[in-house]
């Protein structure tokens, strides 16, 4: 995985369907097998064009003392876009998934960084989300994912 430069942390972030307008684009890409529907408003699109380097939204659904969904924007410079395995939404804009844990559960910890470490899920593409909103808003990457009601 690319460590690249963190533009932020997108985790509970509401992104109204009013930002959705005509120039938004929307989508489908597959991640790890599944097929995500995928919205970038376009204010986000925009944003691309000013990228130095390409950007990831890596969804993370996160496993502690609790169940967190969150979206992890870096940056990917000098990555080779064949041998990753990200999926490609527009120029310079790709997303992936992964499931993660803390080694330890301390609710002190919820604030803070505790270290990660990626779960070795067998079948992934039943965590993988059903859809993601990407916007870009006062100068910050948002991202939103969920999971269809039914199975």
């Amino acid at each position: 995985m690319n460590n690249g430069e963190l533009l932020n942390l997108s985790v509970g972030d509401s992104i109204p369907g009013s930002r959705f307008g005509a120039r938004s684009w929307s989508g489908e890409v597959v991640i790890q097998g599944k097929p995500v529907s995928i919205d970038v408003t376009r204010q986000a699109v925009k944003a691309l064009a000013g990228q130095q380097f390409p950007v990831l939204a890596e969804l993370e659904l996160y496993f502690s003392c609790l169940v967190r969904k969150q979206v992890r924007f870096r940056t990917l410079a000098g990555f080779n876009e064949v041998s990753t395995g990200y999926a490609r939404v527009l120029p310079g804009l790709f997303a992936s998934f992964r499931a993660v844990c803390t080694q330890h559960c301390r609710i002190a910890d919820v604030g803070n960084k505790p270290p990660v470490e990626t779960l070795p899920v067998k079948r992934s593409s039943l965590f993988v989300p059903d859809w993601l909103k990407l916007d870009f808003r006062a100068g910050q990457w948002l991202g939103a994912y969920g999971f269809k009601r039914t199975l």
